[in-house]
């Protein structure tokens, strides 16, 4: 097998403690349309898959799963193979829930659940809106005591390769743009999930968005060091961290790529227009993974 098993971010499922406050943030902030309602849960569409974010009804919040997509179902066998090769946890293998058709979850080390898929439902194509809609969800970021490691699984396993380091930190990707996951040194849950826009043009009017609203944006606008990408961060009701962004690196050619190494002393590997001003705990946001029933 040539291609990498996994081509791409696939969704990010939420356990939320006030679903009213998460669904009014995911369509009027976000952008995105309910695809589905059941049982204290809410699916939301920005194309014709079934879902790219999931919203669950819960006594806390916290990271119920991620998803990644395999490039097919030969990739899907494969990756499944390899996660039972190296020991790891298998949850599910057939009830995976709504909109997904095939595929497997696991556990992973730190606690985190990933669904590895390689069909997804399709739904009709939402309505055109005056609510700004994503192209995309294009990456995750975890903050783990040990970065390294959750680095290995993702390579090893699922064939991510590194794309930049810095310090202990690392971006990761499965296709060609930069980074699909970002692994840095914390305390064991995802920062922030990621979403494109065609351009600076939309990231501003989300800002002002924000703004309207009587509220503020966490951090930016900014263009990182690490993948070049200009992004902004808003806060959900949840405590996750949503990032707005576009332009982002991409790198074609895999043989040809040697991974950056960008120094922690200076702001430019996290900001190149300015000085490296990032919000008092802004590292210590972010949502836990929700604990497992025995």
């Amino acid at each position: 097998m040539l291609a990498p098993v996994i081509s791409e971010i696939g969704h990010v499922a939420i356990r939320v403690r006030d679903l009213a406050a998460a669904e009014e943030f995911a369509m009027e902030t976000l952008g995105l349309h309910p695809s589905e309602r059941a049982d204290g849960q809410v699916w939301f569409t920005l194309g014709t898959a079934h879902h790219s974010l999931q919203y669950i009804e819960s006594d806390e919040d916290a990271l119920d799963h991620v998803g990644l997509l395999a490039a097919d179902a030969e990739s899907l066998a494969e990756a499944r193979k390899r996660v039972e090769a190296a020991g790891l946890q298998i949850l599910d293998d057939a009830a995976l829930g709504v909109g997904l058709e095939d595929g497997f979850s696991f556990v992973d080390e730190f606690g985190f659940v990933f669904q590895i898929y390689s069909r997804m439902t399709q739904v009709p194509a939402p309505a055109p809106t005056a609510v700004l809609r994503p192209t995309r969800l294009g990456h995750f970021n975890f903050f783990v005591p040990e970065p390294r490691r959750m680095e290995r699984m993702l390579v090893e396993l699922f064939d991510f390769r590194v794309s930049d380091r810095a310090g202990e930190g690392v971006f990761l990707r499965c296709n060609v743009d930069h980074h699909g996951i970002g692994v840095f040194p914390g305390p064991g849950q995802i920062h922030h999930v990621a979403w494109e826009y065609p351009t600076i043009v939309e990231i501003a009017a989300i800002a002002d968005l924000v703004d309207a609203r009587g509220e503020s944006v966490l951090w930016g606008p900014l263009r990182h060091g690490m993948g070049r990408n200009i992004a902004t961060y808003v806060l959900e009701p949840s405590g996750l961290v949503q990032e707005f962004y576009c332009d982002m690196e991409r790198i074609y050619d895999d043989a040809r790529h040697t991974p950056g190494e960008w120094s922690l002393d200076g702001h430019k590997w996290v900001s190149l227009w300015g000085p490296h001003l990032t919000p008092e705990g802004f590292p210590e946001l972010g949502l836990p993974p929700a604990p497992r029933k025995a």
